[in-house]
Formats: structure tokens, C-alpha cells, sequence
């Protein structure tokens, strides 16, 4: 299993074809929106430059780009809650990334945990229909999204299936991707285990969350699965991979 370099921290809001928000969409959208409700605000507007925006939200910048209508498609592997026929190629883009200060940092949890909060704000922009995210490949309809997020940006779970993504390998193992970005490592879930697939999901979704939140497994160890089975971690390839097993 190759592990896959970190992607571009960037979120990507999509839209039907021909119907990307213009800057003044977003002014427009703040203007509309009760104090308390604002997320971010415009901090730069360029005169000479329609296609991007500054936004900052607690504190901190990111740009918004796009809204001119030429934004790219984003590479897509996974899909959550967005049909597999969806055309991803002939949809509008808008990319929100980490400002130029923050650059080296767009991996760092508060940085993408606010980042996701003006995501949320944004998908209130009429048409918006999902987000995609990066460094998982994954992209998510703007209701997988809305039930996912919020509630870690109140300090629960990891939006596992969604800012990290599971699949299956030709070796039967169900694998996670996205997970290095934040944890530097990913999940290879052996066969006997993937079989069960709710189990394996289950499995892979509280240790990914255990990851992300600071766990570190530098030698193998036993831990107990969610519905009391025993695996069995293991890391292996330098530590890039954390191999999972049904150990007893």
C-alpha cells in the first residue's frame, strides 16, 4: 500500500454548472446574516481581481477563489452522500484554502477546524449543493456535511467519513486515505476484519478519531474494538501504516 503524500488543505463548495457565486454573492450573504450568525468576514477585496476574496474567521485568513467561475474540479476517489452518476467535472467550484501566512500550516487541526466552520457559512450561498475536501479525495452533499461537522467543532467525534475516506483494496483490506494529513499515518484493516464491514467501519472510525485527537502506537498493542473484540495494531512501513487485526 503507498500512502499518499499530504494534499492542499483545501475545501471545495460545489455548485451547478454555470451557477458559481460572484463576490458580491458572498457580501451579499453577510449583509443578510444576524451578527451572531456570521462565521468569517471579508477582510480583502481586490480591485482588480473578481475571482477571490479574503476571509477571516477567528482570527485567522483564508482565500477564497473561484468566483469568477473558472475554478477547477477537484480530484474526487470517494463519495458521501453524493450519487455515483453526479457529474463532478461539469459542476462550479469555489476552493477555500489557508492564506498565504498560515502557509506550512494548513495541516494543523484548528486551522481546518475553522476553515470547516466557514464551510458551513458558505454553504449557505444559494445552489450550493456539496463540499469536497482534499486531502481524502472525498467529496460530501451539503447534508453529509451539515450532520458531520458541527458537532466537532463543538468538541465531538472526527468527521472520520468525510475529512478521511474508506475503501477497499485489491487484498480485501478496507484502507483509509486522508488520514495522513492530519495524523501522518493510515489504516490497512486485514481481510478477516473487512469482511464484517459495519464492524470494520465502526473499527476504523474510532481509531481514526484516536488518531487525530493524539494517540500513538509505536509498538505493537491489543486494544478493545467497539463491540468488545480485541485487535490487534500494528505499525509498520516506518510508521505509516497502522495495521488492524481481529487478535482474539
Amino acid at each position: 500500500m503507498t500512502v499518499p503524500s499530504p494534499k492542499s488543505s483545501a475545501f471545495y463548495v460545489q455548485f451547478p454548472q454555470g451557477r458559481t457565486p460572484k463576490a458580491q454573492a458572498v457580501l451579499d450573504l453577510l449583509e443578510q446574516a444576524a451578527d451572531a450568525a456570521r462565521v468569517f468576514t471579508v477582510s480583502h477585496r481586490p480591485k482588480d481581481d473578481d475571482d477571490w476574496l479574503e476571509l477571516l474567521s477567528s482570527g485567522l485568513t483564508y482565500d477564497l477563489s473561484g468566483l469568477s467561475g473558472a475554478g477547477a474540479a477537484p480530484k474526487v476517489a470517494t463519495r458521501y452522500g453524493v450519487a455515483a452518476d453526479t457529474d463532478l467535472d461539469h459542476s462550479a467550484w469555489l476552493r477555500l484554502a489557508p492564506g498565504e501566512h498560515l502557509s506550512g500550516g494548513g495541516s494543523q487541526l484548528p486551522v481546518v477546524r475553522v476553515m470547516a466552520g466557514v464551510v458551513l457559512g458558505l454553504l449557505d450561498l444559494p445552489g450550493a449543493m456539496g463540499v469536497a475536501w482534499g486531502p481524502a479525495r472525498t467529496i460530501m452533499s451539503a447534508e453529509h456535511f451539515r450532520r458531520i461537522v458541527p458537532g466537532w467543532l463543538k468538541g465531538g467525534a472526527f468527521p472520520a467519513l468525510g475529512l478521511a475516506a474508506l475503501a477497499r483494496d485489491g487484498a480485501g483490506n478496507v484502507v483509509s486515505e486522508g488520514l495522513s494529513f492530519f495524523a501522518g499515518l493510515e489504516l490497512r484493516i486485514e481481510p478477516l476484519l473487512a469482511k464484517q464491514p459495519g464492524l470494520a467501519g465502526k473499527v476504523a472510525v474510532r481509531l481514526i478519531h484516536s488518531l487525530v485527537d493524539g494517540w500513538t502506537v509505536k509498538e505493537p498493542v491489543e486494544v478493545e474494538g467497539p463491540d468488545g473484540e480485541i485487535l490487534g495494531v500494528t505499525p509498520e512501513e516506518n510508521g505509516k501504516i497502522l495495521r488492524v487485526c481481529l487478535a482474539r
